[in-house]
């Protein structure tokens, strides 16, 4: 189970927050530029530490692995108070309807993983990603269902692998999806969030 206190909120843009225990990596990127991805958490419980994204001023939203309220590998996480919204700390809205990402959609992944196999960095690392058709992605793999969706770098080695795990996947500045698992090369597996939307809108009623 994982409530995290008010105290997660202190590093939701915060590029130097403690990522030794994180378990994931951005593959060919880059360092982002301070309070460019307002939204970021980095949620840690115990030795075992994960990215995730604020949705609402009380709620983070995460791998399913990470947090007590979940479906498939998708969760929650509830803040013991509501954050102070300002222009550092912000929400990333959610899909409104469950359509299909157009394959070869430009999107973004972040978060304070590995940057190389035993590269460990304190700052937040950002790269940019396409969508793979799901035809594609079932050569990758094979029982990749409808929940799920692949994206990557076409011509360069460009990720989320094993993690970053939690972060979103953001597509028009939308939280597409959440980083759910991968081979370290890309396409990575994403969770489609507008797949489990009346699960969502329940939840977020709380």
């Amino acid at each position: 189970m994982c409530q995290p206190q008010l105290a997660l909120l202190l590093l939701l843009s915060c590029p130097w927050a403690n990522a030794n225990a994180l378990q994931g990596q951005i593959v060919g990127g880059h360092e982002a530029q301070p309070h460019s991805h307002p939204y970021m958490a980095y949620l840690k419980v115990g030795m075992f530490a994960c990215g995730g994204f604020l949705v609402a001023p009380d709620w983070v939203m995460t791998a399913a692995h990470t947090a007590w309220a979940f479906s498939k590998n998708l969760a929650f996480s509830q803040l013991s108070a509501k954050a102070t919204l300002n222009d550092y700390i912000k929400t990333i809205p959610l899909p409104k309807t469950s359509s299909d990402l157009p394959t070869g959609t430009k999107c973004s992944i972040a978060g304070w993983g590995l940057i190389d196999e035993d590269q460990v960095t304190n700052k937040l690392f950002e790269t940019k990603v396409s969508i793979y058709s799901h035809r594609k992605c079932i050569r990758f793999y094979p029982h990749l269902d409808t929940g799920m969706v692949c994206a990557g770098s076409f011509h360069e080695l460009r990720d989320s692998s094993q993690g970053d795990s939690g972060g979103p996947l953001v597509c028009n500045k939308v939280a597409q999806g959440i980083v759910s698992f991968g081979y370290a090369i890309p396409p990575g597996v994403y969770t489609r969030i507008s797949n489990y939307l009346p699960w969502i809108k329940k939840t977020l009623r709380k």
